[in-house]
């Protein structure tokens, strides 16, 4: 007993305020309470005017309490009726002044649907990531569509609905229908064969119009699956979606190369009113007869001018201006021709004189040659020693210029004119 008045002396004191706070952080740290489904049946329900509604979902054994804000139901698709089994979607938290705890609700469902709905958009991913929902695929709609194609039921709102305003803007388009189941699993395989069909060339269809009326979302669920999807895709006409309301999106809108609202709009888009189209088609007509008018009064202009032309009276003058040109050209290559001549000419004249003068220029050198060799000869040694001189050497080789510079006794050669002689020195006179 001591141990517990220890404690509880020990133990933290909370307010309310502090002890709500604590729990709502324990319970929106909880991943497994958070981004969660759950499903009950919707009691205490409360339209407030902000917008908000509040209701509880209960099943036979618990009740929680759900807040849907209004930010989070403005895009609700589906109705909220007390008694009504629905899946909501959306996060665990506390209420911290009520001191509860509630799901803050960020989307509902019917019962069942919220499976539907993950596989919905995982399929979204797949085809996405394919590239069927991009921009590049789409194709025009004709402007004066001649057959209008349509896959739906045979029987329905939205057959007639097609038929009435189409008929109402242009009276006289063909309608080929290709009836089709448009509701439950036979849907995946009607639709597709349908669209396929009114490819036949037989039929020469322009356009196509395929979808249905409004329905619930099990009703329109076909149209979210992969084989219309695909078939929608792969149209090689244009074709536009009419499936249910404003409201109702299924994926084969996103592959469709238009999307009307409803079966009537998709009427609209596709077939013109024949009066605008006589209107739009009288503006084409008059401008091009105004643009053949023009066309052909400037024709007529350009014949009268060639009409009044020198050269349509003598076609032949169109050469004058190109002969005169010729003849200017053969005047000019005739007078540069005799220039070059004349040229060439003289500078033959002139080589012809150049060869005179060297060859004069050759002979007097010829003669002062000849006059050089024979001085150079009178005064060469060979020619005074023929005119009767001698040169004497003594023993050394050296030449005896006077009688002083002989020995007597010593031996001394003389060179003649013509040989050389030994001789002894007897005397030295002066």
């Amino acid at each position: 007993m001591k141990d517990v008045q220890l404690l509880e002396e020990d133990a933290r004191v909370l307010s309310p305020t502090a002890a709500n706070g604590l729990i709502r952080q324990l319970l929106e740290s909880e991943p497994e309470l958070q981004n969660v489904w759950i499903e009950g049946e919707i009691f205490d329900l409360k339209h407030h005017s902000s917008g908000h509604i509040y209701f509880s979902l209960k099943d036979s054994e618990s009740v929680l309490r759900c807040t849907f804000f209004k930010r989070a139901n403005m895009s609700m698709r589906i109705k909220l009726e007390s008694g009504k089994k629905i899946r909501a979607f959306g996060d665990i938290s506390v209420y911290t002044k009520g001191g509860s705890y509630q799901l803050n609700v960020l989307r509902v469902a019917e019962a069942g649907k919220g499976d539907v709905h993950e596989r919905l958009r995982k399929l979204y991913e797949k085809l996405a990531k394919e590239g069927l929902f991009d921009a590049e695929r789409k194709k025009p709609l004709p402007a004066a569509p001649i057959t209008l194609g349509v896959a739906t039921a045979a029987t329905g709102a939205a057959i007639r609905d097609i038929v009435q305003v189409a008929r109402s803007r242009f009276p006289d388009i063909n309608i080929v229908l290709a009836p089709c189941i448009v509701q439950g699993e036979e849907a995946l395989t009607s639709v597709p064969a349908a669209i396929e069909a009114l490819h036949d060339p037989r039929w020469n269809v322009d356009v196509i119009i395929a979808g249905r009326g409004g329905g619930s979302f099990e009703d329109l669920l076909p149209f979210h699956e992969e084989p219309i999807v695909r078939a929608f895709a792969n149209a090689r006409l244009p074709i536009v979606a009419a499936v249910g309301h404003q409201i109702d999106h299924p994926l084969c809108e996103l592959a469709a190369d238009a999307v009307a609202a409803t079966p009537s709009n998709a009427a609209e888009m596709c077939v013109p009113v024949v009066g605008d189209l006589v209107y739009t088609m009288d503006l084409q007509v008059n401008r091009i007869h105004r643009n053949l008018r023009q066309r052909l009064d400037r024709s007529r202009e350009s014949l009268r001018f060639l009409t009044g032309s020198k050269v349509y009276r003598n076609p032949l003058a169109i050469l004058d201006p190109f002969q005169y040109r010729l003849d200017q050209s053969i005047s000019e290559m005739r007078a540069l021709s005799r220039s070059v001549f004349e040229t060439l000419r003289l500078r033959v004249q002139s080589t012809e004189s150049m060869s005179l003068l060297m060859e004069r220029a050759l002979e007097k050198e010829k003669h002062r040659l000849a006059l050089l060799s024979n001085r150079l000869e009178t005064l060469s040694p060979e020619s005074t020693l023929k005119r009767g001189y001698a040169i004497v050497t003594d023993d050394a080789g050296r030449i005896v210029r006077s009688a002083m510079e002989a020995k007597v006794g010593s031996t001394v050669h003389v060179r003649l004119g013509q040989g050389s002689i030994g001789a002894r020195v007897e005397t030295v006179g002066e």
